[in-house]
């Protein structure tokens, strides 16, 4: 009888986190904020078929909800009010990954103070969170990327922040370390001082119209060691990431939601910013195709009607389809 030879071939995941298999160097909006009030939403949840239920602290999005938790506000002001700061969430689509919930926060102080500019009762309004957006080794479905078009078309939603991320390859480690080079790199960001944390760097104070948190960290540590994702190809050990937070008045008649916002040379001006960090922090070499690809998505989904992307929409065969496009509704004028 023959033996036979045992042969092990890599699993999905292994080929899917190969650096040559996922979006890799690329630019991208990885979370978007936005204020809103809380029966508006809960109709519009209704009306998509989709429904607003408690969120557990066992839940996928729980650590996006305690970093949420973790936003600058004043406990008093929490401990004096009769209303319990919350959270809640809706299931876009299929799956596990972050991006495929929609986070609803309700009773903290900025929604509080965004009331009371309104003269409105406290607890009229909430802060709806997407995130995981521009995660190349996590799928993304195009479900619930249609579903959170729908809800940034709302011109009555106000942009109150985003996170611009990029990936970059950086072969020196993060640590304590580079904190003094990293500080005198970005100035004048970081005038008031960067904060090491393990494999990240902070700039957590910033003197600046938009730009409010400046990150840079190890990306492929964070999602092998602390999200646990296994079969990450160890190509990617070197990637880096740099995501800069912007912040938006949201008390300003100006502040017509996310797809007013993008299509304003006030996000022009802002992706130059961005730009200006990035150069500062010793990032180059990266593509804006993706930020691209997930703007026209955003404003037109038909841009997701192939099938590539209905298979997966941050999937190398989407990106590269819309790349050779002829078709666009949004062009970067820069």
């Amino acid at each position: 009888m023959t033996k036979m030879l045992k042969v092990d071939y890599p699993s999905i995941t292994d080929i899917l986190s190969l650096e040559s298999s996922i979006m890799y160097q690329q630019q991208g909006i990885d979370t978007i904020q936005l204020i809103a009030k809380y029966e508006t939403v809960v109709k519009m949840v209704e009306r998509m078929g989709l429904s607003v239920t408690t969120a557990s602290k066992n839940s996928p999005i729980s650590q996006t909800i305690s970093k949420i938790g973790k936003q600058k506000e004043s406990k008093k002001r929490l401990k004096k009010s009769a209303f319990k700061p919350c959270n809640e969430m809706v299931k876009l689509s299929k799956g596990k990954s972050l991006s495929n919930y929609m986070i609803i926060s309700r009773n903290t102080p900025l929604l509080f103070d965004y009331a009371t500019h309104h003269k409105k009762a406290k607890d009229t309004y909430c802060l709806i969170t997407f995130a995981g957006l521009h995660q190349p080794t996590k799928k993304i479905e195009s479900e619930a990327m249609k579903h959170i078009s729908k809800i940034l078309k709302r011109k009555a939603f106000k942009l109150y922040s985003l996170d611009v991320a990029i990936d970059t390859k950086d072969y020196r480690s993060i640590t304590h370390n580079r904190k003094g080079a990293f500080k005198d790199n970005l100035k004048p960001y970081s005038n008031k001082g960067v904060i090491s944390k393990g494999s990240s760097l902070y700039i957590n104070e910033i003197d600046h119209e938009s730009i409010n948190r400046i990150l840079y960290y190890d990306k492929y540590l964070k999602q092998t060691k602390h999200h646990k994702q296994g079969g990450i190809n160890r190509s990617l050990r070197n990637w880096k990431r740099l995501e800069v937070t912007l912040t938006f008045d949201v008390t300003k008649s100006n502040n017509k939601g996310f797809i007013n916002y993008i299509e304003s040379m006030n996000f022009i001006d802002d992706l130059y910013e961005v730009d200006a960090v990035a150069r500062k922090a010793k990032v180059k070499n990266y593509d804006e195709d993706y930020l691209l690809y997930q703007l026209n998505s955003l404003i037109d989904n038909r841009f997701m009607n192939n099938h590539e992307s209905k298979e997966q929409f941050n999937s190398v065969d989407a990106l590269e389809r819309f790349k050779v496009s002829d078709f666009r509704r949004y062009i970067l004028p820069i």
